[in-house]
């Protein structure tokens, strides 16, 4: 069964208003901050057509769980499974959350595609041998997701879907 592990802060949802009080630890502003986050424009499709082919999720990210869990249950953001800043001893580009999340879907890397904004989402899933999508739309990144040499590049999230549903 074909799965999906998904990068959260600028992949499916722009959080950047909240990244000015997250690096020194205003984490009740930040959550205060939530409901002001935007959807990307497509994501909503993407998660439709998950759900209709019960698709497994996997989110994937460097923020702590509190904060992933708050924006998953404020937005609606369905998913199997997440791993968070403090599951693991390493974070992204090491591939130890790609690991865990390989395991928790308990399927084959080849039936599995990621998709992330950031250099290093392409470079964790490259070295657990995910096929990846970089996403351009709130890339802060652009080149450097570009140098990564992910799979498949979408400047929307209605790119990624036709990629998600050629591969899916």
């Amino acid at each position: 069964m074909p799965s999906l592990i998904l990068d959260l802060d600028q992949t499916l949802i722009d959080t950047s208003s909240a990244q000015n009080f997250r690096k020194p630890g205003g984490w009740q502003t930040v959550y205060g901050l939530i409901p002001n986050f935007i959807v990307y424009d497509g994501i909503a499709d993407i998660f439709q057509y998950i759900k209709d082919r019960k698709i497994k999720v996997c989110i994937v990210t460097t923020s702590p769980s509190t904060y992933c869990g708050r924006v998953l249950s404020h937005w609606s953001i369905p998913f199997d499974h997440m791993i968070c800043y403090h599951y693991g001893k390493r974070t992204k580009p090491d591939p130890e959350g790609f690991l865990m999340a390989i395991e928790r879907l308990g399927d084959d890397p080849n039936n599995i595609l990621s998709l992330g904004d950031r250099a290093i989402d392409i470079q964790a899933s490259k070295a657990v041998n995910v096929k990846s999508i970089g996403c351009l739309w709130g890339s802060a990144e652009k080149q450097l997701v570009i140098n990564a040499k992910p799979d498949y590049l979408a400047e929307t999230a209605q790119e990624a879907l036709t990629i998600i549903k050629s591969k899916m």
